[in-house]
């Protein structure tokens, strides 16, 4: 049998009837035959044929009854009907034309107006089955494109969203609920430079398997697949996708495409977190160390005062004793002038030395009161270029629940 012929019901219980379509059109098209309108029914939906020949009064249904199931029976719906009937008056095709009837025949027929007739609602089948196909595969390229176009939009807003995130916890929970958007499992590793932070989608902690896989992975290249699962690989961000949707090979796709597009932000984010907590650290740590230099300075002023304070007390105690002693001493007038000189201008160099001390000191203690300025300068541009992000328009975006919404529209 040649399954390129089109196909023709005749649903009529006249044997002659049947006899002369099969005549005209057997050696063009393949026939089946029903004797009533219910059987014609059952063949027409299991058979699918390109026409349907019906006869108006038949057995049990009636030809009209019968074609106004037809259209109502969405996988034969579409097929075209000629009725068959030896009424020639208007209202018989009226009725006919109501019921949805693509043409009508008066019995007894010409062979070759058959033909022309069957020829011709055969073709408009074959246009109309043309035009269905084209529509599903239009549909389907516009569902594709809204798919996609969604798609990215979720990225898109995921993108903005991490501009107000200020830590890996608060970066890894975004990531995976955008990844659960896409109904993706996933587990991820942040390599900052303190060390690597693991996190995982679907646990409090992840597995120490799946962190040994995210770290001996990291440098094997952008992609890594092993069947449904996918890592995906960036600088200092590492993804494990644990279900990529093999089954639909357009979406896998579209999948390698915009995973890579989520990361490279992850990625630059994770830089942006280390680097400002690089920073502050190094500020932290340069005011302690201001701190303690100025401790150490005030320390030693306060050694070298009192130090001063008592050698004046010594000098003093020394003179008063010198007064006493020197007349009993027998010395001449001159000897006992040199003695206290010599004992004043030492005292004096000594105080003048001590006195240079302190002003060293007070010039550390400037030095350190501007190294404690610059190092609060430092901390407050630190926290000042942070905290613009908050104020960003991308700070005030809708809640978690609404962020990642899957009516995002893009046009």
């Amino acid at each position: 049998m040649d399954d390129s012929r089109k196909k023709v019901l005749v649903v009529d219980d006249d044997r002659f009837a049947q006899k002369l379509v099969g005549r005209a059109l057997s050696d063009v098209y393949e026939l089946r035959y029903a004797d009533e309108g219910d059987r014609g029914l059952i063949v027409a939906q299991e058979w699918l044929p390109d026409v349907i020949l019906l006869d108006v009064e038949m057995p049990g249904k009636t030809g009209y009854e019968v074609c106004e199931i037809i259209r109502r029976e969405p996988q034969i719906a579409k097929i075209p009907v000629i009725f068959l009937s030896g009424n020639t008056s208007l209202r018989e095709k009226m009725l006919g034309f109501e019921v949805g009837a693509d043409d009508y025949l008066v019995k007894p027929f010409e062979p070759e107006l058959l033909r022309a007739k069957v020829a011709r609602m055969s073709e408009v089948f074959a246009d109309h089955k043309a035009l269905d196909q084209q529509a599903k595969n239009v549909q389907g390229m516009v569902f594709e494109a809204l798919t996609s176009s969604a798609e990215l939009g979720k990225a898109l807003r995921f993108v903005e969203h991490t501009y107000a995130l200020h830590d890996f916890d608060a970066l890894a929970q975004a990531l995976f609920r955008v990844m659960a958007e896409y109904g993706l499992v996933t587990s991820v590793a942040f390599l900052s430079s303190r060390g690597a932070c693991y996190y995982s989608s679907n646990s409090d902690e992840i597995s120490p398997l799946e962190k040994d896989l995210l770290q001996l992975m990291h440098l094997q290249g952008r992609f890594i697949d092993f069947g449904c699962r996918t890592f995906v690989n960036y600088r200092q961000v590492s993804l494990l996708v644990k279900n990529m949707p093999l089954d639909n090979m357009e979406r896998y796709g579209r999948m390698k495409d915009t995973i890579p597009f989520i990361l490279g932000a992850v990625d630059g984010k994770v830089r942006s977190l280390d680097l400002h907590k690089t920073l502050l650290d190094h500020s932290e740590n340069m005011s302690k160390s201001v701190d303690a230099i100025g401790t150490t300075l005030h320390n030693l002023t306060q050694e070298v005062t009192a130090g001063q304070d008592h050698i004046n007390d010594i000098v003093s105690f020394l003179l008063s004793d010198l007064d006493f002693h020197l007349p009993r001493l027998g010395l001449e007038p001159d000897q006992e002038k040199f003695i206290v000189e010599k004992i004043s201008t030492t005292f004096n160099e000594t105080l003048a030395q001590m006195q240079k001390g302190l002003q060293v000191s007070d010039s550390l203690q400037g030095v350190v009161r501007l190294l404690e300025h610059l190092a609060i300068q430092q901390q407050r541009l630190i926290e000042l270029n942070f905290a613009e992000v908050e104020q960003s328009p991308a700070a005030s975006l809708p809640n978690d629940g609404e962020v990642y919404s899957s009516d995002v529209e893009l046009f």
